[in-house]
């Protein structure tokens, strides 16, 4: 936002970066684009710590927004479970309407509202949006906020237990205003929270109907106008359906596990509960209309009016075969009274404890234990992907607050920088914020510094999500391996150190013997040089006598005006005394 990046076809109309706000640290991002570690560096150090190269993040970054994919055109569908902005529950419904109820949706405002929700959960779950009440979101979706609504709802649930027996409703009146006026806060601060959309969600619709319709509407509007209100205080009762929000809230603790556990069993159970009627129903009319055959209508049981009472038609039939179904006291109050006039019935009744009980009870538990493990494994799943979220979370905003402290946007912290740093409130605020004590900070470039003398933003970022928290045991024990490894690397180093002196002294005696060769080469070289020369300088002297020779002949040739042979030549020492 601010940096005229322009948007894909399609998109512009939604949200474009003159409408959102800039988000804070905006002027250390645009630094930080012209450093070698580049603002898209920074947004991807969700996988940071895979060891990646930055510099290949930031190209696979630019090279995805440049080209519009189908997370584009549905950003809700992509990004509403990383957002952290939109709660957990939100869901967009895409349904085939008719025409009809299209119509009727846009006369009534219905399509319009839609639009509205959609729009307002695509702004959030953009990126780039930031929250405009950032403190309440981090203070509401903190686990302490959640525990502490948690409890005041079940000490809520309690209290109208103990009203329904009680006579005296004054001091139970006093303290039911001070719970409405508890609840109806925290409502409006998970609208701040959250927007507005967050209404619309399922958990949150029926919990904002809870506050309303039970406590907020009876009791602070239509009390004070003098309406009866007492016919509506049995939706106080409906209060115990937050009980699920406790569960929900507890589901990622693991003391609580095995409780989100039954719950989601149940909720999932539902459905085939159903069908579990549908088909009990079923199996108790056609062995109703058996009975009532086999035993309501036999001459031998027409007198008996206790039999006629258990058989005597369908329905009752039907009753008398649920009980048995439920295996309650069924041998000596409808059995064993009918075997007594007709033992052979005996077979009727144990192939329908065959089929009801051992069959059909246990197939549908089957279906719903199923039920229940499919659940426990994709909330497992769901843990893990909130983790991941949360984690995601806390390295986009340690890498804001590197870019913001990286005053020269070198993509590296000096010493300086960091303690300059930490001295700002801004960056103070921001650690609490972050769950770091402040007090600890004291001496962290030590413990973050590698030894070059400059943290880079993996460094720093890395360095702070392992600081974070106390020592586990698993933390002690990956310190011991560690150190291990490091006495066993020192180990190897140390021989490695002891061969490669060896192999120094070995070259140095290599070296010696070379410089040994090298020297009487050379003076054999030298002694060549000489006796070259040597020669070349005797030849040169022969040739400078033999060219005087020939000149002088000449001479004598011009002198004597004849030709002197080659031959006579051969005792030049005679020709001058002639």
């Amino acid at each position: 936002p601010g940096e005229g990046r322009p948007l894909p076809a399609g998109r512009a109309g939604r949200s474009s970066p003159q409408a959102r706000p800039a988000p804070p640290f905006a002027a250390g991002r645009a630094r930080i684009r012209q450093s070698r570690c580049g603002f898209h560096g920074a947004m991807a150090l969700d996988r940071a710590s895979t060891g990646e190269d930055l510099q290949s993040k930031m190209a696979s970054r630019e090279s995805r927004d440049s080209e519009w994919t189908e997370a584009d055109a549905d950003p809700v569908a992509a990004k509403r479970k990383q957002s952290p902005n939109v709660g957990s529950d939100a869901v967009v419904l895409s349904v085939d309407m008719p025409e009809w109820m299209k119509l009727l949706f846009a006369v009534s405002g219905v399509a319009a509202l839609q639009l509205m929700i959609r729009r307002e959960r695509e702004k959030r779950a953009l990126e780039t949006y930031q929250n405009p009440f950032h403190v309440v979101y981090a203070v509401v979706s903190s686990m302490k906020f959640e525990m502490l609504s948690a409890t005041l709802i079940v000490v809520n649930c309690l209290l109208v237990g103990f009203e329904l027996t009680s006579e005296d409703k004054g001091g139970y009146e006093i303290v039911e205003n001070m719970f409405i006026f508890v609840f109806f806060g925290e409502w409006c601060l998970r609208v701040c929270a959250y927007g507005w959309v967050w209404i619309f969600e399922p958990f949150s619709a029926l919990d904002t109907f809870l506050v309303f319709g039970t406590g907020v509407i009876p009791m602070w509007a239509l009390k004070p106008m003098g309406m009866d209100t007492d016919s509506l205080r049995i939706l106080t009762v409906l209060r115990a359906l937050r009980l699920g929000r406790v569960v929900r809230i507890v589901r990622l603790i693991p003391e609580f596990k095995e409780l989100w556990f039954l719950m989601q069993g149940l909720g999932q159970s539902v459905r085939p509960l159903v069908w579990t009627v549908c088909l009990a129903v079923i199996i108790l009319y056609i062995f109703g209309i058996t009975a009532t055959e086999l035993i309501g209508k036999q001459d031998s049981f027409a007198e008996d009016e206790y039999i006629q009472e258990l058989f005597g038609d369908p329905l009752k039939s039907m009753f008398t075969l649920f009980q048995l179904l439920t295996l309650d006291t069924w041998a000596y109050t409808i059995a064993r009274p009918v075997m007594e006039k007709d033992w052979n019935m005996c077979l009727f009744f144990i192939f329908f404890i065959t089929i009801s009980v051992f069959v059909f009870w246990n197939l549908i538990t089957a279906v719903i234990v199923g039920s229940a493990l499919d659940m426990a494994s994709q909330d497992t799943a769901a843990a893990a992907q909130e983790v991941e979220v949360e984690k995601r979370q806390q390295l986009k905003a340690l890498a804001d607050m590197f870019l913001e402290i990286d005053t020269d946007g070198s993509g590296e912290l000096t010493a300086k920088e960091f303690s300059a740093a930490m001295a700002m409130p801004k960056v103070q605020q921001l650690l609490t914020i972050l769950g770091y004590k402040v007090s600890e900070m004291d001496g962290l470039w030590g413990i973050l510094d590698d030894g070059d003398g400059f943290l880079t933003i993996k460094e720093f970022t890395n360095g702070l999500r392992r600081m974070k928290g106390d020592a586990k045991a698993k933390d002690i024990s990956d310190i011991i391996k560690r150190l291990r490894h490091s006495a066993l690397h020192q180990t190897d180093l140390t021989s490695q150190v002891g061969l490669f002196n060896k192999t120094i002294g070995s070259l140095e005696r290599d070296i010696e013997r070379i410089q040994s060769d090298t020297g009487e080469i050379l003076s054999l070289f030298q002694e060549m040089y000489h006796r070259l020369q040597a020669h070349i300088d005797a030849e040169a002297r022969e040739d400078l006598l033999l060219a005087k020779r020939r000149a002088k002949w000449r001479e004598l040739e011009g002198e004597l005006g004849e030709e002197i042979p080659i031959e006579s030549t051969s005792q030049p020492t005679s020709a001058p005394s002639d």
